[in-house]
């Protein structure tokens, strides 16, 4: 349907006959009835820098953020998921609201050719992927400013090692925090990193610091400084 026939009606009845996950306001005051109200997460985002910049959602799904970080000025945003359905989701919806927004199909393997961007956002993204520490190093490669990732960190009450180096660092009170934690999922058995590991993988040209809980996980953010 070409930009100039969304029509209120043509947008309802389009909306209606899709199943949604984000929740996303149009314009015209039409909602998609999404079970997910990602506008909670916006507090987590108030030190992004978004006006003047290029901005890139991981996972992006239906675009609420892209729709979000356009309508604040950000100067280039880019969509990446990996489901084809949401992404034209995404591009519809960007056209009703006439917004110039790139959206693509893509793995977290595939983004090295995308470039750096000012700001990236990945939320819930890295609990389900399996190559937790090779998807870390691919978002080292297109951070160019600052990052803001959801995902669940290791945090256990108790952690013991065989290693006879942890049981001497525990009596200096100097115990190792460098820890993952197994985890299943939808998708078989997954990696969560405490977050020195976090810190360790993006290295020091990255700050690496702790927001709060997320809506659904642990929000972190990554701050390039060299």
């Amino acid at each position: 349907m070409a930009e100039c026939e969304w029509t209120y009606e043509a947008c309802a009845k389009w909306i209606q006959e899709r199943t949604w996950y984000q929740q996303i306001e149009l314009s015209n005051g039409l909602r998609t009835p999404g079970w997910v109200d990602c506008g909670k997460r916006l507090p987590l985002l108030r030190d992004a820098e978004i006006q003047g910049r290029t901005l890139l959602d991981i996972g992006c799904n239906s675009g609420y953020y892209c729709l979000w970080a356009k309508r604040q000025g950000a100067r280039r945003v880019v969509g990446v998921d990996s489901d084809p359905v949401r992404i034209e989701e995404a591009n519809t919806l960007a056209k009703m609201e006439g917004l110039d927004i790139e959206f693509t199909t893509g793995l977290m393997s595939e983004l090295g050719g995308l470039g750096r961007f000012d700001t990236v956002l990945c939320f819930a993204v890295l609990t389900e992927i399996p190559d937790l520490l090779g998807s870390l190093g691919v978002l080292k490669n297109v951070i160019g400013g600052r990052a803001f990732i959801e995902l669940a960190l290791a945090k256990p009450v108790l952690y013991l090692s065989r290693s006879a180096s942890w049981w001497k660092s525990l009596f200096k009170r100097e115990y190792s925090r460098g820890m993952l934690e197994i985890r299943p999922s939808k998708k078989g058995w997954m990696l969560s990193p405490s977050l020195e590991v976090a810190r360790r993988v993006f290295g020091p040209e990255f700050t690496v610091s702790f927001l709060g809980r997320g809506l659904r996980y642990d929000m972190i953010c990554v701050q390039r400084i060299s």
